[in-house]
């Protein structure tokens, strides 16, 4: 999926929808007040990740043209089976090791992880996001083993 940006002040409100966990909410106000004092309150992307798309094979697409990461959030799902929610600096696959920039672990059911990158991640082909049962494998978790959230991307070269 291209690249398709809105007001940072959409996405802020989008998020404050999806959890209402009072850490995680504070991540995101600290995030979008640099971001806003920063970076000017440049355009974002949100783009939501489940479960189902996350354990498939290959991941899901998130962004299929050059970007910048700039926050990924993950709630694990509600089993203790160890799982590694994973993004990868590529525009189709998730096999490609050296790819691999961002590496969550999810190890214990219905927690929250949320990883910000204030100057962002140059990601110069795109983001697959994945879950794999290693986390230096490429082992696909089993569905229901993975995370729901998001990630919220910026333009290329706006980092």
């Amino acid at each position: 999926m291209a690249i398709t940006l809105e007001a940072a002040n959409l996405v802020r409100q989008k998020t404050r929808l999806y959890t209402r966990d009072p850490y995680v909410a504070g991540v995101l106000k600290t995030f979008f007040h640099n971001h806003s004092t920063n970076k000017g309150n440049a355009d974002l992307q949100l783009v939501y990740v489940d479960d189902t798309d996350l354990t498939g094979t290959d991941g899901v697409i998130v962004a299929d043209a050059a970007c910048v990461l700039h926050l990924a959030f993950i709630r694990k799902r509600g089993t203790a089976t160890d799982s590694y929610f994973k993004l990868y600096d590529n525009a189709s696959v998730d096999t490609t090791t050296t790819d691999a920039r961002v590496v969550i672990p999810l190890l214990e059911a219905n927690e929250d992880n949320i990883v910000v990158f204030p100057d962002g991640i140059d990601m110069a082909a795109g983001i697959v996001a994945t879950s794999h049962t290693q986390a230096l494998g490429s082992s696909d978790s089993t569905a229901g083993d993975s995370g729901d959230g998001f990630v919220i991307l910026g333009a290329s070269g706006t980092d």
